[in-house]
């Protein structure tokens, strides 16, 4: 089931709404009827699924209370290997014997994607990492932590949240319906749900015809679908979040924040800690930060900086991987830990661009490294780069003329300029601490009921499938 789905807007979430909040009236009766609703949901996603998320959830809990913290890790990152990566590293192992004659190969397993796993696997190594230094003790409720693994909102695409913070809600959970929950909720939801029909779906089809093209031949085209495609991400995913949070908060639970305007960033560092935020942070507390002590010590102080840059090689590489099994996907985040040591490198040695050329060169950094991101193989890749570099002239006329007379158009000229207004964000409505006036109220519903009408034919968030 997707949030945007008539059966989830139409009957799931209401249903839930109504029964949390007239049938328990306790903190910890809402709370199981989370945990219910919560596993409900993810059967209706996909029933032959629940032992993955049961068993590791399980485990980790009681793995926790034993201190077998290496082997609830490994064994968490076990199952994603398996659900994810076994077919990646069996076709290029294949490969690899097909062409050193070994005489042997490695099956593919036809195993699916449970929903989220690559989310609630994260939520569980963070929580053992956390105990294991002692931010907090393991938990000792069962049910709460069961919760906290499986909660419908983020169990799709996140955010990634913390244990400490996500269960101290959900021993506090609010007896009614309060106005600030409807507020935040039906404004987070709303804009999120205009981001994802209005923007993301009307660029997505254009998208697909364009990937499922051997090659996009010429400069504008190139560009065109390039910019196309990042527009589409963002709002895409930005979209998810908003709803995820809107959601979560008319239950009366805050989800940290995943996007704060990452197009108005100014370098790679800057767009690092404002795009998918909460992943962001999952690398850095998790990874980075040790691993560039651990460097420090073995190198010495002397070489810091060569520490700092090989675990920024590391960390972003392996958030490419995160993403999905896919040579592209390694590619990308690799692209983007050379961009980082790049400005860590340039700000070393006090070598600066204006401002407006700085600004300029970034953003089309960051859109090449979207065109390495939404290729499907390396030789997408390279006819896309020779199209961007101009290598195969600007286009041919019917092309752009095509493109620019899609449905897609509008969409992406008002996602450009939401995505550079600093106001694309349904939090940044209440950045002014100005309360939202209550005729505003309305135009919110409406702009739900249209997105609701409109949304036609499913399109499933892309960050799903990571």
């Amino acid at each position: 089931m997707s949030f945007t789905t008539h059966a989830f807007l139409l009957l799931f979430l209401p249903l839930a709404l109504l029964a949390y909040y007239n049938l328990f009236k306790t903190a910890r009766g809402k709370m199981f009827f989370l945990l219910a609703a919560s596993y409900g949901f993810y059967a209706l996603a996909g029933l032959e699924y629940i032992p993955v998320l049961l068993g590791l959830s399980l485990s980790t809990f009681f793995f926790a209370k034993k201190n077998w913290f290496l082997s609830a890790i490994l064994l968490n990152l076990g199952a994603l290997a398996l659900f994810k990566y076994w077919n990646f590293g069996a076709e290029n192992f294949n490969a690899l014997v097909d062409i050193f004659g070994f005489g042997f190969a490695v099956n593919l397993l036809a195993l699916g994607l449970p929903l989220g796993i690559s989310f609630f696997v994260f939520k569980h190594i963070s929580y053992l990492l956390d105990i294991q230094a002692r931010r907090y003790p393991a938990s000792e409720d069962l049910g709460t932590f069961l919760t906290f693994s499986a909660y419908f909102p983020q169990i799709s695409a996140g955010p990634i949240s913390n244990f400490k913070d996500t269960a101290t809600q959900f021993l506090n959970l609010p007896q009614h319906l309060e106005s600030e929950q409807v507020t935040s909720g039906l404004v987070h939801f709303s804009m999120g749900l205009a981001k994802k029909v209005l923007i993301a779906n009307q660029i997505g089809t254009l998208i697909d015809a364009a990937l499922s093209t051997s090659v996009i031949e010429g400069m504008l085209p190139a560009w065109y679908i390039v910019i196309a495609y990042a527009v589409q991400l963002y709002f895409d995913f930005s979209g998810y979040t908003d709803i995820a949070l809107g959601i979560s908060a008319l239950f009366g639970v805050k989800l940290p924040p995943n996007f704060n305007s990452p197009y108005l960033a100014t370098n790679p560092a800057e767009f690092w800690e404002r795009w998918h935020m909460s992943l962001s942070n999952w690398f850095r507390v998790y990874l980075f930060s040790p691993l560039s002590r651990s460097l420090l010590r073995k190198w010495g102080s002397d070489k810091r900086e060569w520490g700092q840059y090989m675990a920024n090689f590391i960390t972003m590489t392996l958030v490419g991987l995160w993403h999905g099994a896919s040579w592209s996907y390694l590619l990308w985040g690799f692209y983007h830990g050379l961009l980082l040591n790049i400005s860590a490198g340039s700000k070393r040695a006090g070598y600066q661009l204006p401002p407006l050329i700085s600004r300029i060169l970034f953003t089309i950094s960051i859109l090449l490294g979207w065109a390495i991101f939404m290729s499907p193989d390396a030789g997408f890749l390279r006819d896309l780069l020779q199209s961007l570099s101009g290598m195969q002239g600007l286009g041919e006329f019917v092309m752009l003329n095509n493109l620019v007379t899609s449905k897609a158009t509008p969409a992406i000229l008002v996602g450009i300029l939401l995505a550079f207004s600093g106001r694309s964000e349904a939090a940044s409505l209440f950045q002014d601490g100005q309360q939202i006036p209550s005729q505003r109220f309305f135009l919110w519903g409406l702009l739900t009921a249209i997105c609701i009408l409109l949304m036609g034919q499913f399109q499933e968030f892309i960050y799903v499938d990571f």
